[in-house]
């Protein structure tokens, strides 16, 4: 069986510099890891739910090969990538078992904010609104979304992600023309690509480039073992997905 001590340095750089042979060796080597985390997370998934987090892992891990230091050693990748698909699986996780129009890392910090005061509502709010600043009303419509939830991934963060330029705010529409500042454009593309579905978010990074090499959807598909039809498709769901998000928080994008 692989596993990710066959990944090598020369692996990596190849794969960063498009080699989607060399990328697909680092995706199986860690498929055992990946596989682990989906079965921590998400428990109870039937096995359609299980090859979606999967994918949604490997689309992260492909984003975290692409941005890793090409000097560091390749035995420091698994420590480099494993929060981030774990956040990633847990988030997605949330996303398919409660249907949540909130933002899943809001609801994954609630989950744990309740395990960490034994159930007792009142002061998990005030946890919650000490360290973030969460309406009760935000914090009650979370619970309530979740009440069907059994298990839910607690650890939560989010990286701040790359600050290269980028197109994809320019195919969002912006009816309102609120932000004109291509800066800030840029970084409220930036902060929608990482609310939206990994395998949406990686879809649109490597069509456009951002915060890697522009990919052809033929490499993308090899990489999440689906079709370029099928990226395509994730690509129009994912401008979707960002639209939703931005009319959900009032923004113009």
């Amino acid at each position: 069986m692989k596993d990710t001590a066959t990944v090598s340095d020369e692996m990596i750089h190849a794969a960063q510099a498009g080699d989607s042979d060399a990328m697909w060796q680092i995706i199986s080597a860690h498929d055992s890891l990946i596989h682990g985390i989906v079965r921590a997370v998400a428990p109870g998934a039937k096995r359609d739910d299980v090859e979606d987090l999967v994918q949604e892992a490997r689309a992260v891990l492909v984003q975290r090969v692409r941005a890793y230091d090409s000097t560091s050693s390749a035995a420091k990748l698994h420590s480099y990538a494993y929060p981030t698909i774990r956040r990633a699986v847990a988030e997605s996780w949330v996303r398919m078992t409660t249907g949540l129009s909130i933002d899943a890392g809001t609801a994954l910090r609630v989950r744990r904010a309740l395990a960490d005061y034994d159930g007792n509502r009142e002061a998990a709010y005030l946890s919650m609104h000490a360290r973030f600043g969460t309406s009760r009303e935000a914090f009650m419509a979370t619970v309530d979304a979740l009440s069907g939830v059994e298990w839910l991934d607690a650890p939560v963060g989010r990286d701040d992600g790359d600050s290269h330029a980028m197109t994809l705010a320019e195919t969002i529409a912006d009816p309102t023309a609120e932000i004109t500042d291509p800066t800030e454009r840029r970084e409220l593309a930036l902060w929608l690509l990482d609310q939206i579905a990994n395998r949406q978010s990686y879809a649109l990074r490597s069509f456009y480039g951002i915060g890697m090499e522009k990919a052809p959807d033929a490499d993308v598909a090899a990489h999440l073992r689906t079709t370029p039809a099928a990226v395509r498709q994730l690509r129009t769901k994912g401008v979707r997905s960002a639209q939703t998000v931005a009319q959900r928080h009032s923004l113009a994008a």
